[in-house]
């Protein structure tokens, strides 16, 4: 069996892997010359196919973005006066001429008389870390925006409801009712997928909490689009009323009802008709003056909700202005 090297000898050998795999380009720079030796994942990250033959703290400035430089330069400086550690995060433009983003950190060595000659150090491309934070912070601030929103809705319907309510219970299970039916649209907007921010697919998600035949819902789509997300919290709070007026009174409360929904996109906005037929003869008397005034209320600022109390059965016609 052959001799194993001691751990010891093969510490470069494991340096060596871990910078290759981990795409650290490493350098030494000679504060005289100004000059640098390094290798080659260095000059890839900085955009070079093939390694230059030379390498200098000028060529390296040159890369930074014009108004970083002169902050990366004082700071160099200030790690060779002090005999300090170099830490930076800048962005560069590549040789190919992308914009990407780097972290890297030198350190100073000393001649046998106290004098900095060189420093030595690494640099990373961390051009997709930065990429996730932005997507991060963006994310965050719309989810704050959102849920701003959402609490003064909340607020503005316990307001609204408590005017009319006269029975605790009744309330009460009206305002879960509404405040499901935004929680399932957030749900929708925390997901970020366009596809999922169309009118047919919050029809689809507040549709999940009744039990109703999926068959007594007819919805006909032609060319509609993701819509905002104060839109998208509006339209499944009409939804909802709608819904809910529809099992209580209307084509959906007995067995042969339908309800037919026909969503189509225009230049400027999506047409959305909610059509009952085959039900119990609805009268504004039996939906609550709440009820409408929320469904006005919640796609205001992006368009608007007209009822009809029509002999055949109620009909709602939603007009969604795209932004």
């Amino acid at each position: 069996m052959p001799d194993l090297q001691p751990f010891e000898e093969r510490s470069a050998d494991h340096l060596r892997l871990v910078i290759e795999t981990s795409q650290i380009g490493i350098w030494e720079l000679d504060l005289r010359s100004r000059s640098a030796v390094r290798n080659r994942v260095h000059d890839s990250i900085f955009g070079y196919a093939e390694p230059l033959s030379a390498w200098t703290y000028d060529q390296f400035l040159e890369h930074v973005v014009p108004e970083d430089r002169a902050r990366v330069d004082n700071l160099q400086m200030a790690a060779v006066e002090k005999c300090q550690e170099w830490f930076f995060e800048t962005q560069i433009r590549t040789a190919i001429g992308d914009i990407r983003w780097i972290k890297a950190a030198g350190r100073p060595l000393q001649d046998d008389d106290g004098n900095v000659v060189k420093m030595i150090g690494h640099v990373m491309d961390i051009t997709g870390t930065k990429q996730k934070e932005a997507r991060l912070q963006l994310f965050t601030e719309e989810l704050n925006h959102r849920v701003g929103n959402m609490l003064a809705v909340i607020g503005s319907m316990i307001r609204m409801s408590a005017r009319d309510a006269n029975d605790v219970q009744p309330f009460a299970h009206a305002l879960d009712g509404r405040v499901g039916a935004l929680a399932r649209t957030h749900r929708l907007l925390v997901d970020g997928c366009t596809d999922e921010m169309v009118p047919s697919r919050v029809l689809k998600q507040e549709l999940s909490a009744f039990d109703v035949q999926v068959s007594r819902i007819q919805v006909y789509v032609k060319r509609e689009m993701a819509l905002s997300a104060p839109a998208v919290q509006g339209l499944g709070l009409v939804f909802h009323e709608l819904l809910t007026n529809a099992t209580r009174y209307g084509a959906l409360s007995n067995e042969t009802g339908y309800v037919e929904v026909r969503i189509e996109r225009s230049l400027a906005s999506i047409a959305i008709n909610w059509k009952e037929r085959g039900g119990p003869l609805v009268g504004e008397e039996d939906i609550s003056g709440f009820g409408t005034k929320l469904m006005s209320k919640a796609v205001a600022a992006n368009g608007t909700v007209k009822l009809s109390f029509l002999p055949d059965g109620l009909e709602c016609h939603i007009d969604l202005t795209l932004n």
